[in-house]
């Protein structure tokens, strides 16, 4: 069978289809709340935030925060309710590490719905190979005073 251009165009529009739709199914097994157990990098967890802010869905944006965490459902309700439905598009997440290994400020780049640039950052933690968004409060975590937070005594200026 001879091979026509109008045959190629097909095979080519055949095997496009076949890799979107197994691209599709991988990013639907990687990220957000339908991947539980699998590891989840900064970025997917920072663009899986956005996507629970723009649907409005509280639980998936608990389900982002950290195992254990006190609060998290409260904190999700609260972001949902100031923050949600804006329509964010994600232009760019930049994160960095400053405080180590396992915590990570990710600064999300997006436009909003009527075209606006935004900017949000966000803190994250790592669990074992996930990334979370830090809601709520860690139980066994011990309170710590801000640093900074008091004018230096004249004392202390001179």
């Amino acid at each position: 069978m001879k091979k026509t251009p109008l045959r190629l165009a097909r095979a080519a529009a055949a095997t496009a289809a076949v890799t979107t739709l197994a691209l599709s199914v991988a990013a639907c097994d990687s990220g957000g709340s339908g991947g539980q157990g699998k590891a989840r990098d900064e970025r997917d967890t920072a663009v899986a935030y956005v996507e629970a802010l723009n649907d409005r869905d509280a639980k998936a944006l608990a389900e982002l925060g950290p195992p254990g965490n006190e609060g998290a459902e409260q904190a999700a309700r609260a972001l949902v309710g100031t923050q949600g439905g804006r329509g964010l598009h994600v232009d760019d997440v930049k994160v960095s590490h400053e405080f180590g290994p396992d915590m990570a400020q990710a600064e999300i780049r997006a436009t909003d719905a009527k075209g606006r640039a935004v900017r949000e950052n966000v803190t994250l933690e790592r669990h074992e190979k996930k990334w979370y968004v830090a809601l709520g409060a860690d139980p066994s975590g011990t309170p710590k005073s801000p640093a900074g937070t008091t004018p230096p005594s004249p004392a202390a200026a001179s």
